[in-house]
């Protein structure tokens, strides 16, 4: 053997004993600490052993919730969930992709008193609906941490426990969050699977739920109604929920109804749009009803002069329907007129027939009731008619990129909770300081209010104490306790009663696109219908 030779395997055999010394000295430590009473997180101790060339099981794998995790399944098959590793208690984690690969993880570290962003939550990068990454963070926009985060994003291999400060004295609450985040209607409620986990984490920043920290456990059910009772039920009995907070379902939300009302589990804020949210005793909105968005639009049309309507809305979904319902029964009453109305697809790929249609029947005003893409098809086909008319759309079909489109400078809107760029509420300034702190390339819409309002429903909910082990009992005196609150002026007036399902929440805000963005024209005063 030459002297080379037996150089590098001398190299190699003292590179093995390391190794090995460390892995032992690894497993001492956890050994250790499991002595002193100290729980050490299996998916901290894989990363350490992945880090070292050996293997190790993630804690997360199964997709359960870990400390205080948040699975972000994002609509796969709950027996076929591999998200990986969870974090701490903020409520956030890495995002698997529909097809079960994953898109990014949650960062490694520990957090000091404070959560300084020098101790360091983890980052947490997802999904926000339809395919725009956005990243979840405590630090602070402009941090070094933070660029550090952003310039070298953690692997699933990094992920390890995190503390929260002021929100590990008592056990932990898993609470579930379900959207359409995908399919048809993916598109207009991108963000409000990010929002569930900024709230979870602004949550156990300040202390907890009454200072029980904070598990989201959050999926996609793709509008299927099926889908979302399958995760439903997988969340309750494989991993803990006891409620479920700022469900985006509008396709999907009936599907459950049967099982929460069996199991007397509570949905606690959401989208509100379908009959389901007050027809169920467990569904309690955080948002004005569907009709009374579609007869704000009616009236936001007559009262700007708009008095001969048009009326285009999908084919596709229950909320659509009502739109156009809303506005044939509503219309007259208020000195408007439906002269034309039209049922479109959102696949469409083309809206030129509806726009002559509306043209020629004297519309001076179109209401849409379609998502984002199809209005901005819609407004295109219309300007290329040389025919303008005056667009109002509603709340979920609000998306940040619209407000970019020339032809619908001027489109009005008005919406269920609190305007997105608003910040002269308490509530609302505290919205956009969780956004930036946490989210900051996030695109604000009226989904992510919807959710952010349903969390402060929450909060207002565990406002009567929380018992040490919580049930989905525990809600209810909060929930029932609710009466005439607007949560600081989130939302229209808001009522619970044991003895009814919730009442319809009859007050709108108004935002409108001015110069290639968003406005609140009337800041977030409410307009009570």
């Amino acid at each position: 053997m030459t002297s080379n030779a037996r150089a590098r395997r001398g190299a190699i055999t003292r590179r093995r004993a390391l190794r090995s010394t460390q892995v032992v000295a690894a497993l001492a430590v956890a050994v250790l600490a499991a002595g002193c009473g100290s729980r050490v997180d299996e998916t901290h101790m894989a990363a350490r052993l992945s880090a070292l060339g050996s293997a190790g099981r993630s804690g997360g794998s199964t997709g359960e919730p870990v400390g205080a995790a948040s699975d972000l399944t994002n609509g796969r098959d709950p027996a076929a969930s591999t998200a990986a590793a969870p974090v701490d208690g903020s409520g956030a984690t890495s995002t698997s992709s529909p097809t079960g690969g994953t898109a990014g993880a949650s960062g490694a570290g520990s957090s000091g008193h404070g959560g300084t962003a020098a101790a360091g939550q983890p980052a947490v990068t997802a999904r926000s609906g339809s395919g725009d990454t956005v990243v979840v963070s405590a630090h602070a926009p402009g941090s070094a941490a933070a660029a550090s985060a952003a310039s070298n994003p953690p692997s699933a291999a990094a992920a390890g426990p995190v503390s929260t400060p002021g929100a590990a004295a008592k056990a932990p609450v898993v609470v579930g969050h379900i959207g359409d985040y995908s399919g048809v209607v993916g598109t207009v409620l991108k963000g409000g699977n990010v929002t569930a986990q900024i709230i979870a984490r602004n949550v156990n920043d300040h202390g907890g739920l009454d200072g029980h920290p904070v598990q989201l456990v959050s999926a996609d059910a793709g509008g299927d109604p099926a889908r979302a009772l399958s995760l439903v039920r997988d969340m309750v009995e494989n991993k803990g929920a006891v409620a479920f907070v700022g469900n985006m379902w509008p396709l999907s939300g009936s599907g459950p109804r049967d099982y929460l009302e069996q199991h007397k589990i509570p949905v606690i804020g959401g989208d509100g749009s379908t009959a389901v949210w007050f027809q169920s005793p467990m569904y309690f909105p955080s948002a004005a009803a569907w009709p009374t968005v579609s007869f704000g639009a009616a009236k936001t049309l007559v009262d700007a002069g708009q008095k001969k309507i048009a009326v285009v809305y999908c084919v596709e979904v229950e909320p659509c329907k009502t739109w156009h319902d809303v506005a044939v029964a509503k219309a007259p009453g208020i000195g408007g007129q439906v002269v034309y109305d039209a049922q479109v697809s959102l696949a469409q790929p083309d809206f030129t027939a509806e726009c002559i249609q509306a043209q020629r029947n004297g519309a001076d005003g179109i209401m849409a009731g379609v998502d984002g893409p199809s209005i901005v098809r819609l407004a295109r086909a219309c300007a290329q008619q040389g025919y303008k008319p005056q667009f109002v759309t509603g709340s979920l079909a609000v998306i940040e990129s619209i407000a970019k489109d020339p032809n619908l400078d001027g489109l009005m809107a008005p919406v269920g909770t609190f305007p997105h760029m608003a910040d002269d509420l308490p509530g609302a300034k505290e919205y956009q300081q969780a956004i930036a702190h946490y989210a900051p390339t996030m695109a604000s819409s009226p989904t992510t209010t919807t959710v952010w309002t349903a969390g402060a429903l929450l909060i207002e909910a565990a406002k009567v104490h929380l018992p040490d082990k919580v049930t989905p009992a525990a809600f209810f005196p909060g929930l029932y306790a609710i009466k005439n609150n607007t949560l600081g002026g989130l939302v229209g007036p808001l009522s619970f009663s044991p003895d009814a399902p919730a009442g319809t929440v009859r007050c709108v805000f108004s935002i409108k696109v001015v110069g290639g963005r968003f406005t609140a024209p009337d800041g977030s005063k409410q307009q009570c219908l």
